[in-house]
């Protein structure tokens, strides 16, 4: 179990920024303090370097006039000895066996001490260096000693030149440089880790709001939203959320009104279907009746074909499969030829049709649309009209082709359309009162032909709109941009 919480709180994205963020300034500061040290610790040695290295090179003058005789061994022990105190420490010369030559120090003939065999070592190796040794003395105290040492041939013998000094001041004070800048640096990475923390907090937060938001909205709790508690990427990234499950909301209500009005469209002609196949089964019907009760049972079957052909239509324009085939179309002509089919069932139920074209002069009026698809809108909308205009009403047709937009109005004389009705048109399956409508000759409607309308303009780019008045009747526009082509370059379908 204790592993398991582990390793689930390491997944954790505020921890692996917390941690990330944590790793980036430790180094950070590992290397600032470790630069403070080397400047520092530097600093304080340096004039103690200089001042070595120019004694180094009186000693190896000393040593060269011995050689040719100019001073003796005794005035090389007494010099070296003065050189000694003008740095506060000793020289030393030590033969290739590790003893201190006579006239070096007080140390003469004795052998090196152990803790100098690395310094010792690397002169007799022909190189010369400094180095912080840490040495005891005779009452078992630790001394630090600071050393320079280099490589020197003394009558023919190779000898290391050793110069040190006590450096414990120098060691005590770096110490305390180093205390004072470690303390603000582990004081600042203390207070950085804190911020660090609230922050990853902060931007993790809200994402650990919305994982388990999706799980609940995955559960169907379409009530879940994330709290927005800033206006940064992340509070917008929660109002996005916020809105996403609004609008899920919203399509899941449709859904569910979609079906629930499907089973209502469906059940009623089953259910009328059903009732007669049972009665002519049973008898009930007399048989000389049974043309007629088979007529009304081929209309609900239509009716039904209607509705099915209706939601796989709407279907197919929602979801853009291969739609719309698109074209120059020459408006006016397409919908003359819409109209000579729609003539007779205008007649049929008494009613007049005006048609209004543009004037020949503003001809051809060409729009970019699918021929198929625009005739399907007048059809819908003619067939609207129809059912809501009564006997010996008009029905008007009208082009009007502006520089940029070519309008169609469709309007009837109609019973007209309530404000209330005029918001809901467009949703499937909605009906307008059918106490005014007219329904001789013309067949009942799905109550999907006003939204698949809405559908196909909108795919072809177009817009449209209404306007009505209960009592007076209702007018279409639908707009789409209209193309520019010369006026002899006419076009036909």
């Amino acid at each position: 179990m204790l592993k398991a919480w582990f390793i689930s709180k390491f997944r954790s994205l505020y921890l692996k920024l917390f941690l990330s963020f944590l790793a980036t300034c430790v180094l950070f500061f590992a290397g600032l303090f470790l630069f403070w040290n080397y400047y520092f610790t530097d600093l304080f040695y340096k004039d103690k370097k200089e001042l070595l290295d120019k004694r180094y090179v009186e000693v190896t003058r000393l040593l060269s006039s011995v050689q040719d005789g100019s001073i003796t061994t005794r005035e090389l022990k007494y010099t070296i000895r003065i050189l000694g105190r003008s740095f506060n420490g000793q020289v030393w010369l030590v033969d290739d066996k590790g003893s201190i030559l006579n006239g070096s120090s007080d140390n003469e003939g004795k052998l090196l001490p152990k803790a100098m065999d690395p310094v010792f070592i690397d002169g007799l190796h022909g190189r010369s260096g400094y180095a912080l040794v840490k040495m005891n003395t005779s009452d078992e105290h630790v001394l630090n000693v600071y050393t320079y040492h280099a490589p020197y041939q003394f009558n023919n013998q190779p000898i290391v030149v050793i110069l040190h000094f006590p450096a414990d001041d120098i060691s005590e004070a770096i110490s305390a440089v180093r205390v004072n800048i470690l303390l603000p640096l582990l004081f600042s990475l203390l207070a950085v880790g804190v911020i660090l923390y609230v922050l990853s907090r902060k931007l993790a937060g809200p994402l650990q709001q919305m994982n388990r938001a999706a799980l609940e909205l995955a559960g169907g709790d379409f009530t879940t939203r994330v709290p927005i508690t800033s206006h940064d990427e992340v509070g917008q990234l929660a109002a996005s959320f916020n809105f996403m499950v609004e609008q899920l909301e919203g399509w899941e209500d449709t859904r569910q009104e979609f079906l629930t009005n499907v089973s209502h469209e469906l059940r009623s002609p089953l259910t009328t279907l059903r009732g007669f196949i049972v009665a002519m089964n049973d008898k009930i019907i007399p048989p000389e009746k049974y043309s007629h009760y088979l007529s009304i049972c081929d209309q609900e079957v239509q009716r039904l074909q209607r509705l099915v052909t209706d939601l796989l239509d709407l279907a197919t324009i929602q979801n853009g499969i291969d739609v719309f085939r698109m074209r120059p179309v020459a408006v006016d002509e397409k919908l003359e030829q819409v109209l000579e089919v729609l003539k007779a069932p205008i007649a049929q139920k008494g009613l007049n049709l005006r048609v209004i074209m543009p004037s020949p002069e503003s001809r051809p009026v060409q729009c970019y649309l699918d021929p198929d698809r625009f005739a399907q809108i007048v059809q819908n909308l003619v067939y609207n009209a129809l059912k809501f205009t009564p006997e010996g009403g008009t029905i008007t047709v009208a082009i009007q082709a502006s520089a940029e937009d070519v309008s169609l109005y469709i309007r009837d004389t109609g019973s007209g359309m309530t404000d209330n009705e005029l918001e809901r048109i467009w949703d499937r399956f909605y009906k307008a009162d059918e106490a005014r409508t007219y329904q001789s000759g013309v067949s009942m409607g799905t109550g999907l032909g006003l939204t698949i309308v809405k559908h196909l303009v909108s795919g072809m780019k177009g817009t449209i709109g209404v306007q009505s008045r209960v009592g007076e009747g209702t007018e279409f526009c639908v707009v789409f941009q209209r193309m520019h082509v010369p006026l002899h370059n006419s076009f036909t379908i």
